[in-house]
């Protein structure tokens, strides 16, 4: 019989974002590394944090140079965004890369890795979409936060901001902010099993 999930709590999240960085250096070196270049007005800038990003966060990006590229080509729009925590800017940064699947030529949107960038620009607008906080959200059919359980039926970013706004404010987290919770997560999260990686970009 599979377990009921843990339910979040202030005091469970805070927990869990203590264990999270018991280690450290990963999220300590992104800290860094975002918070020296908080803009993507530089080429150069945006590729490190791509490549950094994409690296210790296993966000699934391929492409590294394309999508530093196409960030970088519209750094004025993104950065205005990033600042005031405007949904869309997720959806630019997943959408437009030109990248194909060699076998289908289906378009690559990578959601996972864009909701990552924008979050570690602003962590206190942006919650992360991927496979784990999938498989947590859609655990809790059966529990009082059963609104929540479809954390992939969405095609705007927006849809996905506002359901875990609602999925904060019903668990009385206002104080913590997305990162926090993601941590949370993270940890109560299953570890997905390839066939259930649903969009193309998502990962653990």
């Amino acid at each position: 019989m599979k377990a009921a999930p843990v339910l979040p709590t202030e005091e469970l999240v805070r927990s869990a974002s203590g264990d999270f960085h018991a280690d450290g250096i990963p999220d300590q070196a992104l800290k860094e590394l975002f918070s020296q270049y908080p803009h993507n007005d530089s080429h150069a800038h945006v590729l490190l944090k791509v490549a950094a990003l994409n690296s210790l966060y296993g966000a699934g990006v391929r492409a590294v140079y394309d999508v530093a590229l196409h960030i970088y080509r519209q750094a004025p729009e993104i950065d205005a965004g990033l600042k005031i925590g405007a949904p869309d800017i997720v959806d630019r940064i997943a959408k437009g890369h030109n990248v194909r699947l060699r076998k289908t030529g289906k378009e690559i949107h990578f959601w996972c890795f864009a909701t990552k960038y924008c979050c570690w620009h602003n962590p206190t607008s942006y919650p992360i979409w991927d496979a784990r906080v999938c498989r947590y959200l859609r655990s809790l059919k059966k529990t009082e936060y059963a609104k929540f359980a479809h954390p992939d039926a969405w095609e705007r970013y927006a849809d996905f901001q506002n359901l875990m706004i609602g999925f904060r404010t019903q668990a009385k987290l206002e104080s913590c902010t997305f990162k926090e919770i993601d941590e949370f997560l993270w940890t109560y999260g299953e570890k997905p099993k390839r066939t259930e990686r649903a969009r193309s970009g998502i990962q653990i």
